[in-house]
């Protein structure tokens, strides 16, 4: 079975740019372009989400959707261009290439025009620099003195000139960017120019802000706004990352984003059962004759639903958990057990916590705090009392288990009864269900008589849950994988 590791891009039919959207994100398509419909005047718009939660997705679908409507729209992946270093060069060259769909006989020659502007403006605005270095020098003569005074009277005299010339170029370099985007305007009912900069938030910190101050300095004109995708507070940290950690990161972003738009968050439970359909695993499960395992898949996806629904972890964090899910069922010989509870429980702790994960396996922390550090998260406590949540505890007291019988010289563990286990978060729930625990109540004995039920209901079934081939299997070093 053949598995795709990276998510293909969701596509974006020209007539219909919803009909893939996952993420519910039509009515913010729609109020933005009102938006920008309406802004006359040159205008930096910041569309705000966390890394990963698709923001690439949102811009793909408003692009054609403003297509659709008319507006005349360039497109720029700041990423792309980050190797070029000169963030004017750049971004100016892809709008003059963009701009050219849009030329009629009258633009044509501003737009060449255009491109004699952009080599002006990088050519002189650009400025060597000119340094003196004197340090060590203790004593100068003064024909010495006077050579060096005359140097530098000199060299300022051709920096003037420099910077006369360079505030010529970029004035003409912005006085014709305008006439563009006067014409292009009012060939498309007034509608502005929008310029869509993608992946601002991937660059390095030097081109990241570089780009900023070029996009608002230099092409600040009526009837062009730009459109920023960014993780506003990964910005911030580019910004302290060049100025310094005492630097007001948020009062110098605020200087060049006019308008701010922080996109709602996603409905996760379709894009997770579509990311979910995408990796195909049910293959493998079909190709077993075991009933069991049949229904394992079923419960693999309950599992990874409930915990990936957290509003902590990005979409594309999730996609990649479940693509690396994919590869490993993909490559899994059809006479491996597959193990499904612990494949799940491993991989919502190495997506959620990877930290917690290794400390667990290297027997740093318990089992006990494992289920309460990731029930702790943001809501997660509620899923805790789910049929899936109580799945999670089971099998990690299983795992932590296996992990104490193995340091003791792997005890039979089919024949051992519940009650012998001694793991913390098994001692804390027979504590609870015996009453023993003075601060239980109803609902905390009845959550731990299911909790050890599941547990004791996993024996028969799966008997040894072998947590450890699991991890291998996820961190692909099993031998499982060959064949």
């Amino acid at each position: 079975m053949r598995v795709r590791i990276q998510p293909r891009e969701i596509d974006v039919p020209e007539e219909n740019p919803f009909r893939h959207d996952l993420l519910g994100r039509k009515e913010a398509v729609e109020v933005l372009t009102r938006l920008v419909g309406n802004i006359e005047g040159p205008c930096v718009l910041a569309v705000d989400a966390a890394w990963g939660n698709g923001k690439t997705t949102f811009l793909n679908i408003w692009t054609q959707y403003l297509c659709n409507d008319g507006f005349p729209v360039v497109k720029f992946n700041a990423w792309e261009t980050d190797f070029s270093g000169d963030p004017f060069i750049a971004l100016s060259t892809e709008l003059r290439e963009g701009l050219e769909r849009y030329a009629t006989k009258y633009l044509e020659p501003k737009i060449t025009d255009l491109k004699k502007k952009i080599t002006e403006v990088a050519r002189r605005a650009v400025p060597g620099i000119f340094r003196v270095a004197t340090a060590g020098i203790l004593d100068i003569n003064p024909l010495l003195e006077k050579e060096i005074g005359q140097a530098l009277a000199s060299y300022a005299e051709a920096r003037l000139s420099e910077y006369q010339e360079a505030q010529k170029s970029v004035k003409a370099f912005r006085q014709t960017l305008q006439d563009i985007a006067n014409t292009v305007s009012n060939s498309k009912g007034k509608r502005p120019i929008i310029v869509v900069i993608d992946e601002l938030d991937r660059c390095r910190p030097s081109y990241a802000v570089e780009l900023l101050e070029v996009a608002k300095h230099l092409f600040a004109v009526d009837h062009i706004v730009f459109v920023m995708a960014v993780n506003r507070s990964e910005l911030a940290h580019s910004v302290k990352a060049l100025y310094g950690n005492d630097f007001d990161a948020e009062g110098y972003l605020r200087r060049f984003f006019d308008v701010d738009f922080r996109l709602p968050e996603p409905e996760r439970d379709a894009f997770i059962n579509e990311a979910f359909k995408a990796i195909q695993i049910e293959r493998y499960f079909i190709r077993t004759d075991d009933q069991r395992a049949k229904q394992d898949a079923e419960t693999v996806r309950n599992m990874l639903l409930g915990f990936f629904r957290a509003p902590d972890l990005s979409l594309r964090r999730i996609a990649q958990a479940l693509h690396r899910l994919g590869l490993v069922f993909g490559s899994l010989r059809s006479n491996c057990r597959s193990f499904a509870p612990g494949v799940a429980v491993a991989l919502i702790l190495r997506t959620i916590d990877a930290d917690l994960y290794h400390r667990f396996l290297d027997g740093e922390v318990s089992d006990l705090d494992v289920v309460d550090t990731v029930f702790a998260r943001p809501g997660a406590e509620a899923f805790r009392l789910e049929e899936e949540g109580r799945l999670f505890e089971a099998v990690t007291i299983m795992a932590a288990q296996e992990f104490e019988a193995a340091r003791k010289g792997g005890l039979g563990l089919r024949q051992r009864h519940l009650r012998t286990i001694k793991t913390p978060l098994a001692r804390k729930y027979l504590a609870i269900v015996s009453a023993s625990s003075p601060d239980s109540n109803d609902r905390d004995r009845e959550h731990a008589q299911q909790v050890l039920d599941s547990a004791a209901d996993m024996w028969p079934s799966y008997g040894p849950i072998q947590f450890r081939d699991v991890v291998n299997r996820l961190e692909l070093l099993s031998a499982d994988l060959i064949g």
